[in-house]
């Protein structure tokens, strides 16, 4: 049961990263051709999303080592770290370029092809959203509901960056360098609540649901939430 589950983690690890990364590119290209830094941003986000995947997997393939198996709480913790400084350090940049923007800003062109590409992104995020938080729970792996949890997150942030875009197209007013400065502090809350669980009730909660994940040794019994 136990191989089952860490392989059914670790595919789905797989499947994070190559979505986020594919998310990620695309992005890119647009928020290049649109001259977009809420999608950038955006897009940034999904690469950050990948490289945390295949932190989840090695802290998965770690966990499950013979000589580490008994230190699988304090490998998640630390994996979890990691990734937060990661997206912390990744958003106060974006901050940075974000008010330079504001200060300096440069004429932004969103396109037909820009909305679809903008369009299938949200339909992608929430679709993978779904998959691996009914995955977590169907193998109790907090790791994954916590990452459906934060593409679901993602996925509202994209509907944001949508809404700026038809703002633009239909009044001339361009929000995104605000909607990018909003994107970086939603970016820092998820990073902070990851180091500091108590700032989250919903991450917490989790945690403590999950009879596989001990954290500070804590509720190491607990069941799985049914909701």
């Amino acid at each position: 049961m136990n191989d089952n589950r860490s392989k059914t983690i670790v595919k789905s690890g797989y499947l994070f990263i190559l979505m986020n990364f594919l998310l990620a590119v695309f992005n890119i290209i647009v928020g290049f051709i649109s001259n977009s830094l809420a999608i950038a941003s955006d897009a940034i986000h999904s690469l950050i999303d990948s490289v945390s995947g295949l932190l989840i997997i090695v802290s998965e393939k770690l966990a499950n080592h013979k000589k580490l198996s008994n230190q699988r709480a304090k490998i998640e913790r630390i994996t979890t770290i990691l990734i937060s400084l990661i997206i912390i350090a990744v958003a106060i940049e974006l901050i940075v370029v974000s008010i330079k923007n504001l200060i300096s800003p440069e004429e932004v062109e969103y396109s037909i092809p820009t909305m679809i590409v903008l369009v299938a992104s949200i339909a992608t995020k929430y679709l993978l959203a779904r998959y691996l938080k009914q995955t977590g729970k169907k193998v109790k792996s907090n790791v994954l509901i916590a990452s459906g949890a934060e593409t679901m997150n993602d996925t509202w942030i994209s509907v944001v960056v949508l809404i700026s875009a038809v703002i633009y197209l239909i009044w001339h007013v361009d929000i995104s360098h605000y909607v990018s400065l909003v994107i970086s502090l939603v970016i820092i809350k998820v990073g902070l609540e990851f180091i500091f669980p108590h700032l989250s009730r919903h991450h917490h909660h989790h945690l403590e649901q999950n009879p596989d994940h001990d954290h500070c040794g804590e509720n190491k019994n607990s069941s799985i939430d049914k909701t």
